[in-house]
């Protein structure tokens, strides 16, 4: 299974706990801090592992941060070098910039300079933002009950099969209640022929372990 790939930077408790959930979830995890002894405490527990100010231009050129599928700010004790990191970032093509924030100023501000995701957080955060990272299919997973209901795109091994076929019902004790075509404009008809296509966007509701084994995907 391919693995995403995602560079942390800042190994505060916050950045130092995320990047060792997202290796855990089988993710490719580059770390960066200027402060030499965080990067040595880690440094081997990680893919990479680099001393370095990611405020600085040269620093964030050298990284090739275009390659990542994300990259996380949790730097937010230092709101300066956060807000220079991001807009150097975003000016050399970083895919997705998720920045860590410690109140609404803060993150109205970054959403303003261009983050795609602004969280405030406690360390506990870290460990569920690091699962919905690692899944690549699911988008949302709303627990209740011992239950869940879930957005999730259809994987390529569910892909070209009648509904009646995958017996998701009775296999998995999973139920669809929507089916949508990979826009999410068209609606399809829930039926026993009806087939499913890759990329298509499930409404689901199961146990919640049933649905990330399931549809957690393999990642491109």
């Amino acid at each position: 299974m391919a693995r995403n790939s995602y560079a942390v930077f800042g190994m505060g408790s916050f950045g130092s706990k995320l990047a060792l959930e997202l290796v855990s979830g089988g993710n490719t995890v580059l770390v960066c801090d200027r402060d030499a002894a965080k990067i040595e405490e880690i440094r081997d527990k990680v893919d990479d592992a680099v001393i370095a100010d990611v405020s600085a231009e040269d620093t964030i050129r050298e990284l090739n941060v275009s390659k990542f599928d994300a990259v996380i700010l949790g730097m937010s004790s230092y709101f300066e070098d956060q807000v220079l990191a991001l807009t150097l970032l975003k000016q050399e093509g970083a895919r997705k910039v998720i920045v860590k924030s410690s109140n609404p100023i803060q993150e109205r501000i970054l959403y303003r300079l261009g983050a795609d995701e602004v969280i405030q957080v406690d360390l506990d955060v870290a460990k569920r933002l690091a699962r919905r990272l690692s899944l690549a299919n699911i988008a949302d997973l709303f627990e209740f009950k011992g239950s869940a209901i879930a957005d999730v795109t259809v994987p390529a091994e569910l892909a070209g099969q009648p509904l009646r076929q995958l017996d998701l019902r009775n296999r998995y004790n999973i139920t669809i209640l929507v089916i949508r075509d990979a826009s999410g404009a068209n609606e399809k008809a829930i039926g026993p022929e009806t087939v499913l296509d890759e990329g298509d966007l499930l409404t689901v509701f199961g146990g919640q372990q049933a649905i990330i084994d399931l549809f957690k995907g393999k990642k491109s």
